[in-house]
């Protein structure tokens, strides 16, 4: 069983936070997953950072391989994978990492773009990912219905990974019909359109777009980009089943160094 389903299937027995969620909740937390980048601040940090990550109280651990050309990552976190890539990250070093990652006890989704998934091999990344304890993987630039989506899904499928549909207020219906059909896991929506880490309050909007994507998707829904304070992530829960931050972790290790990042967890999602 997908590691997203026994976490999900725990939610479901009265565990979950939010009583207006798809999943049903009684009481306590949001479901919250966190956002690391590979390499970042170096790669011996980066293990520290995902085991504070899980320390602080993650449920989910989203691992970015830093890319040159991060069309969906807002400055900082660009900066970071920039960062990362100089202090000689790679696909290599990413997926190594993503095995100790793993051994957290924690589910795992691999976040890339299509272009070094293409390059290292579609089914071989995959299955290469899988072996290496990932649930889930998110590559935001890749519809499903191209291609390289097609062989995606079919590489997921074979290897028990759930690919994860990106989707920002603005898709039209009939676009979120035709993904929920080859949908699992979860839905990864993002609180506006365009790059991550934006700043500003969430609107209406994005709310109302989240009943419509639980209407459609009959799957948690993630909601991220932006996610900064604890008062965003319980505006966030009471709309979504799961709440996404990154670009706040790399602001902490900026500023404070990683001994930060759990308490930073803390800070927000206790």
């Amino acid at each position: 069983m997908n590691s997203l389903d026994t976490l999900f299937g725990a939610k479901k027995k009265g565990l979950f936070i939010n009583p207006s969620t798809a999943l049903g909740m009684k009481s306590g937390k949001p479901l919250f997953m966190a956002h690391m980048i590979a390499g970042y601040p170096s790669t011996s940090d980066s293990e520290k950072v995902a085991e504070a990550l899980a320390k602080g109280g993650a449920d989910i651990i989203e691992l970015q391989i830093p890319f040159s050309d991060p069309m969906a990552d807002g400055p900082t976190i660009a900066v970071a994978s920039e960062e990362a890539l100089k202090a000689g990250a790679t696909v290599a070093t990413s997926l190594a990492l993503l095995e100790k990652v793993a051994a957290l006890g924690k589910p795992v989704a691999v976040m890339s773009y299509v272009n070094p998934v293409f390059r290292y091999g579609i089914p071989e990344f995959v299955k290469t990912i899988a072996g290496a304890g990932a649930s889930a993987l998110i590559i935001p630039d890749c519809p499903f219905d191209t291609e390289e989506g097609l062989a995606l899904l079919a590489a997921c499928k074979e290897n028990g990974v759930y690919l994860i549909p990106v989707v920002s207020p603005g898709v039209p219906k009939e676009r979120l019909v035709e993904l929920a059909k080859n949908s699992r896991g979860f839905v990864y929506c993002t609180t506006r359109q365009g790059i991550t880490g934006a700043t500003g309050k969430f609107a209406q909007e994005l709310f109302t777009f989240v009943k419509e994507l639980k209407d459609i998707f009959k799957l948690p829904i993630a909601v991220g980009f932006g996610v900064k304070s604890r008062e965003d992530v319980e505006t966030l829960a009471k709309h979504a089943d799961i709440v996404i931050a990154g670009s706040v972790f790399v602001d902490a290790i900026k500023k404070s160094g990683v001994n930060s990042i759990e308490n930073t967890v803390r800070e927000l999602v206790s």
